[in-house]
């Protein structure tokens, strides 16, 4: 009874901080496994717990032979289940268990995904942006600032918002929320709408180019892109010639780098989850291996 009145109220608790319906059903799950093994360890209070149970478990766990398939756990739900942990111990902390034990950060680093990912540094970001100065110079002036705001406008949404190709083209203008520095992305990955903040700097270009720079493309519907979907690609393309950028990239890099840069700024990988649209913390989790396996 103890232990499922604490499963309760930690389900509670993810259900408060805005987790996905998915991790307020998930987590709580993989903590009743925790508990089992406690209870069958002679572990029948949480107060009596600490660090060494917690290791002793994910030593376990990754010995433990995968009950539906040959083979061990896969590293995603090892990973998930260490990160529900963890979340667990600072759930104990939240509620005053000053000496329950710390959150472990402990993560198998999933090499084969964290290789796959490519993302630019800051610098090459920096590069991006001053590259925008290099582009169309052999047009009119009327005609560079309009294309060169455009430019900017697709790095400020795929990467300055995270964006994906696909948010990023369905953007409606009315989706723009300038007093609130908001987006609205209608219609995610996942059906899911979800609100994305923008930086001063972002709303404020992107509040020149509604207003002044959109018009000149004569865009016959109401998407803040004014040309097609395969235009952006091209323009992306174009820019990064003009730019002299050398690294290998593509818009999506732009949304993996944003992350990247988010996670090496300390915000946490709940916060990008829902800043990116994630509907677990699978997809997100990727960025701290990533992290992990270029310190090592």
């Amino acid at each position: 009874m103890h232990y499922a009145t604490l499963k309760t109220q930690y389900a509670q608790w993810l259900q408060t901080l805005g987790f996905s319906a998915h991790s307020v059903y998930g987590y709580p799950n993989m903590l009743h496994y925790f508990f089992n093994y406690l209870f069958d360890n002679g572990i029948f209070s949480i107060a009596h717990l600490n660090s060494t149970h917690v290791t002793n478990y994910f030593n376990y766990l990754q010995n433990r032979p995968n009950k539906r398939r040959n083979g061990a756990l896969s590293t995603a739900h090892l990973n998930k289940s260490f990160d529900a942990i963890d979340k667990f111990l600072e759930f104990l902390q939240h509620h005053g268990s000053l000496n329950s034990p710390q959150p472990t950060q402990y993560r198998i680093i999933d090499t084969d995904s964290a290789q796959r990912i490519k993302v630019l540094t800051k610098q090459d970001i920096t590069i991006l942006y001053k590259g925008v100065e290099n582009m169309f110079t052999h047009m009119s002036l009327n005609s560079i600032m309009p294309r060169r705001a455009l430019a900017t406008l697709l790095l400020d949404l795929c990467y300055g918002c995270g964006l994906r190709k696909s948010e990023a083209y369905y953007l409606q203008v009315t989706d723009v929320d300038l007093d609130k520095c908001m987006l609205f992305v209608r219609q995610a990955k996942g059906y899911k709408d979800r609100h994305v903040p923008m930086s001063a700097a972002i709303t404020q270009r992107i509040k020149l180019f509604i207003y002044q720079y959109r018009k000149t493309f004569k865009a016959n519907h109401n998407r803040l892109w004014p040309y097609s979907l395969v235009a952006m690609p091209d323009y992306f393309n174009l820019l990064r010639r003009d730019s002299g950028l050398q690294a290998p990239a593509t818009l999506h890099t732009l949304r993996h780098s944003i992350a990247t840069h988010l996670l090496q700024n300390g915000m946490s990988v709940e916060q990008i989850a829902k800043f990116l649209g994630h509907s677990t913390l699978d997809s997100t989790q990727v960025y701290t291996h990533l992290l992990q396996h270029n310190d090592n």
